[in-house]
């Protein structure tokens, strides 16, 4: 199993969700805000926490958990929905992921994803 972790531009949340939405094979996902910086960041400057913190980009962060199998074609998908050809378009990362457990009924693993 894996956990494909894509930081990408906000408004494009929304369309990322409406392109899994009616693909039965597609796990689910969750989302929420974050605020960063990639490479592109600015020279650093004195300033004070609350300056650091409006200096970062919004932006959002879509985590799904999948079977191996489906990975490339998660990968792709969002890659495709989020790309806008601007800097700052964002990440996709994929780790490994150990365990899964589903609270509600106790299944484990790639049974906890369904």
């Amino acid at each position: 199993m894996k956990l494909v972790l894509a930081i990408v531009k906000p408004f494009k949340v929304t369309e990322i969700v409406d392109a899994v939405a009616n693909d039965p094979l597609f796990p689910g996902l969750t989302t929420f805000e974050v605020r960063g910086f990639g490479s592109k960041k600015t020279a650093p400057h004195e300033h004070t926490r609350d300056e650091d913190l409006r200096d970062f980009t919004p932006h959002a962060a879509v985590i799904v958990a999948s079977p191996d199998d489906r990975v490339p074609a998660i990968v792709e998908g969002l890659r495709e929905v989020a790309h806008t050809g601007l800097a700052g378009d964002g990440k996709i990362f994929v780790l490994d992921l150990e365990e899964v457990v589903r609270i509600a009924t106790g299944d484990r693993g790639e049974d906890a994803l369904q």
